[in-house]
């Protein structure tokens, strides 16, 4: 018995429950209600319009940039809800408990329904990045690697964070202003330069540290080799981070 336990919980096993819950969270929203994936693309879209009809050819580049980030920070706050929801209102996380499926096989199954979820904003934006610049094969894998560790950073985050709620109700209004908050206060639609001195502000924040990776690989904004390692290692600590939060720290079994 505990050999065929240990072989269900085996990588086989979570590789499954990953796709599973993308598929189910991810991929039927998608095919039900489009409709929703179209709203999610509402405010990106806006200030990408905005900007260039305020700075033309330069906020444009700065538009396209900021919904590349704007989508995948999105995807990931977007998991608080989800995740609160499942865990307080429909009771699955209870259920995935009695499985052997994994804490981090979980997070990462509802997060890459996230992003699969947004990925119609992701590709749209990527077009109209590839429509307006060069890109080399060693920029667009500076561009992928960012927003797959900016995937990563916030939907480990958002899973902790998830389980801080006790109720729902203001859950989803939480979840827009952190959107917002991390999504056009730090420097995503603008050069961290233009804070002068204090450009260093943009390391707090995992949106603002992959905007600066993503500026520097399309050329719009360039920062030295000093400033763009720091910005991947930024990066990679706030990975770090939410894999302890969520292995570690997260309340994943609730009373």
């Amino acid at each position: 018995m505990r050999r065929v336990r240990r072989a269900r919980g085996g990588l086989r096993h979570q590789l499954r429950a990953v796709l599973v819950l993308a598929w189910l969270n991810g991929l039927l929203p998608i095919l039900r209600s489009p409709l929703w994936t179209i709203s999610t693309l509402a405010t990106p879209i806006s200030l990408l319009i905005l900007l260039t009809v305020l700075y033309r050819g330069i906020g444009m580049m700065m538009g396209i940039v900021g919904g590349l980030v704007w989508t995948m920070l999105s995807s990931g706050t977007a998991l608080i809800a989800d995740s609160a929801y499942y865990r307080l209102e429909l009771k699955f996380q209870q259920m995935i408990v009695a499985t052997p499926t994994s804490p981090l096989a979980y997070t990462i199954g509802l997060a890459l329904s996230e992003a699969v979820f947004t990925l119609p904003g992701i590709v749209l934006f990527a077009v109209l990045l590839a429509l307006r610049v060069v890109i080399d094969l060693w920029g667009a894998l500076e561009i992928t690697a960012s927003l797959i560790l900016l995937w990563y950073a916030i939907s480990s985050i958002a899973f902790y964070s998830s389980t801080l709620f006790t109720y729902i109700r203001y859950i989803w209004a939480v979840v827009s202003l952190l959107t917002l908050a991390l999504g056009v206060l730090p420097p995503v639609y603008y050069p961290a330069t233009y804070l002068g001195s204090a450009w260093w502000i943009a390391y707090l924040v995992p949106t603002s540290t992959s905007a600066m990776i993503i500026q520097n690989a399309i050329g719009i904004t360039h920062y030295s080799l000093l400033q763009v390692g720091g910005a991947y290692l930024s990066s990679i600590i706030w990975c770090v981070m939410g894999t302890i939060l969520t292995l570690r720290i997260a309340r994943w079994r609730t009373p």
